[in-house]
């Protein structure tokens, strides 16, 4: 029987971006496009108004002509109700689960009723050159393995708008999961350690993959609207001709006021502050197996992504090389249905959104 393939909707804190692929190995882009959220209608991933960003989801599935009886929804979570957490668990097979759960209770501080919980039990790296002495010293404090968890309350707000609309949801996973998976499908596994910045309206996530394996993530409270509102601040606008102005002088634009580069200048400076500092807690303090290697390169995705300067400073301030990330570039594209100008200049936007297209029902990873 012929099954449809998933319907990816990254829902962000301004805009919910959409893709459809289909195909088995090699993915085609079959539909993407986004539709712009009113401010505050989604707030630190969580939704605050059902109904706004439902119409904005069904004008966006109905411009794409997307339908939607019979069809399975992917969906992405992020904020500060998503808990992620490593951990090493000194127990193998049946004895796993029970112990991973006593665990999660310790790490996130929360009552577990209150959590849609999962786990999955991460593949044992090597940390020396001798590979039996690597493995005796992982099998010493146990097996790696990753904590989800999520507030009941905001995951079921995402299943319960999904259901609106005459879906039903297929894949429920982590924005930070959903850049790696979209990372390593176009980038393919990368030796070494690699840094994925999602530059997002509300914040940035950083996240660090060690040869192909998620190893951490943090959250820095700096995002694309604080740069729009020290550009308000600055030159008396609103936010609508904010965010023109903001774009218009990342692409180059001569005619934009001179001190618009200043405040993206210092912003930028904040934001590549911050994230050396998280680079530095890693460093400091994850298990041997995860920083034995050097970080060795950066990729920017998300809609700050193209801001001014970003690349260039965190270049100069890690001295690693910073590439944009472009999801689209290993999709089979058919020219005459998609703009190919505009997946090469909008791409980042769309990190999560191909990530979560490139699930199947009943993934694990």
């Amino acid at each position: 029987m012929f099954k449809r393939p998933l319907v990816a909707i990254d829902i962000g804190s301004s805009a919910i971006k959409l893709v459809v692929l289909t195909g088995g190995k090699q993915k085609k882009l079959h539909a993407a496009g986004l539709e712009v959220l009113p401010a505050g209608a989604v707030v630190d991933g969580s939704i605050v108004d059902a109904e706004i960003v439902g119409e904005v989801l069904k004008t966006l599935l109905k411009r794409l002509k997307i339908g939607t009886r019979g069809r399975r929804a992917a969906i992405s979570l992020g904020g500060s109700s998503v808990l992620i957490k490593k951990v090493m668990i000194a127990a193998k097979d049946k004895e796993l689960a029970e112990q991973v759960f006593y665990e999660a209770e310790q790490q996130f501080q929360a009552d577990m009723a209150d959590i849609y919980f999962d786990f999955y039990a991460l593949p044992e790296a090597p940390v020396a050159s001798d590979p039996t002495k690597a493995k005796a010293s992982v099998d010493d404090k146990g097996q790696p393995v990753l904590l989800v968890g999520a507030k009941r309350e905001m995951v079921e707000a995402y299943l319960a708008l999904v259901r609106s609309l005459g879906m039903r949801t297929g894949v429920v996973e982590c924005g930070a999961f959903s850049v790696a998976n979209m990372f390593e499908y176009s980038y393919g596994s990368v030796q070494g350690l690699t840094a994925l910045v999602n530059v997002g309206a509300a914040l940035t996530q950083l996240s660090l993959v060690a040869n192909g394996n998620y190893v951490f993530t943090r959250e820095i409270a700096i995002g694309g609207d604080d740069y729009s509102r020290r550009i308000m601040e600055l030159l008396s606008v609103d936010r609508p001709n904010a965010e023109t102005l903001k774009v218009a002088v990342s692409q180059g634009d001569a005619n934009v006021p001179q001190q618009l580069h200043q405040v993206l200048g210092e912003l930028n400076e904040q934001l590549v502050g911050e994230l050396q500092v998280c680079i530095d807690y890693f460093f400091q303090n994850a298990e041997a197996t995860d920083r034995a290697a050097s970080l060795n390169s950066i990729y920017l995705v998300g809609g700050g992504a193209r801001t001014l300067g970003l690349d260039a400073a965190l270049a100069a301030t890690l001295q690693i090389p910073v590439q944009i990330v472009n999801p689209f570039q290993r999709l089979e594209i058919n020219p005459k249905k998609f703009s190919t100008d505009y997946l090469m200049m909008q791409g980042h936007l769309y990190g999560v959104a191909v990530g979560l297209g490139l699930r199947a029902l009943n993934d694990q990873r």
